[in-house]
């Protein structure tokens, strides 16, 4: 009973941002915001939704599965939370034609790629006791955080690059008089940035520190962790070339945006490799 009404609630929770994404995109193409209490509602709502499913899941289970589609469907939560708390509060709504599509897109894959049906997957079977802890639940939801906050402030930085290209030519789009000020989205994309950047590194603290703690095999020589650790360097590299050596702000985005490129080449490593999320999570 738990499962099914798991079901149900992510469904609702997943049409809901379908029709959250359609009134944010038709929004920019108008002159006066006059629907945007509709996508914020629908955008609330969903995200209670698929809350909801996530903790009747999470106690089905006996637990919150945090592999595979899983972990697809938690970012898709915390992207849309992410929103929620910049978006709305902050009163900046037109974001919502990148973010909200971006979640809804995340809980279509999940589905695509689960093995079963309905949205939350088993664990694989290589994973192991060594894996079994505190301490990895706390790593996979900071690091699912960061992730968030890091693409955002990623798709934020391409349309910084696409506005700051757009006023300089002689013709500018009438679509730009619907986006933000250059201005706006700079202080939205280095924020954001500098939020996640944080909580990305104190996930990579945790996993690295539980992989120690067991002795884990080879751990400093695994793909993923590798990768990671070059994700962490192209934001940090991102955030000193901002606030300290003033370089051009389109270099700035553009390495931003390659950090974003490294995160979704993990994500689809971490799903299609033999080996799963680690290397070592096949070793007894």
């Amino acid at each position: 009973m738990l499962y099914e009404l798991a079901t149900y609630a992510y469904w609702i929770a997943f049409c809901g941002l379908l029709m959250a994404s359609a009134v944010y995109v038709l929004e920019i193409t108008r002159r006066k915001p006059t629907t945007f209490p509709v996508g914020r509602i629908l955008l609330i709502v969903s995200w209670v939704a698929l809350t909801a499913s996530i903790g009747l899941a999470s106690v089905y289970h006996e637990g919150t599965l945090l592999s595979g589609s899983n972990a697809l469907v938690l970012l898709a939560w915390a992207i849309v939370l992410a929103y929620c708390v910049f978006g709305i509060f902050m009163k900046l709504p037109r974001y919502g034609a990148i973010f909200v599509p971006m979640a809804t897109l995340l809980l279509f894959i999940a589905q695509i790629v689960a093995p079963g049906r309905g949205n939350f997957a088993p664990y694989p079977e290589h994973i192991t006791a060594q894996m079994d802890s505190a301490m990895i639940g706390y790593h996979v939801l900071l690091i699912t955080f960061g992730n968030a906050f890091l693409l955002i402030g990623s798709l934020t930085a391409l349309l910084y690059i696409y506005q700051s290209r757009a006023l300089r030519s002689k013709t500018p789009p009438q679509f730009l008089k619907s986006l933000p000020s250059l201005a706006n989205i700079e202080r939205l994309w280095i924020r954001v940035l500098s939020i996640g950047l944080p909580i990305y590194f104190a996930g990579q603290i945790l996993g690295v520190t539980r992989a120690i703690a067991v002795d884990a095999q080879s751990w400093f020589i695994d793909v993923r962790i590798v990768l990671s650790g070059a994700i962490l360097i192209t934001f940090s590299l991102a955030l000193f070339l901002y606030y300290r050596a003033k370089t051009d702000n389109t270099m700035t985005a553009y390495i931003t945006f390659a950090g974003a490129v490294m995160i979704i080449v993990l994500m689809v490593l971490a799903r299609t490799l033999p080996t799963g999320f680690h290397i070592f999570g096949v070793f007894n």
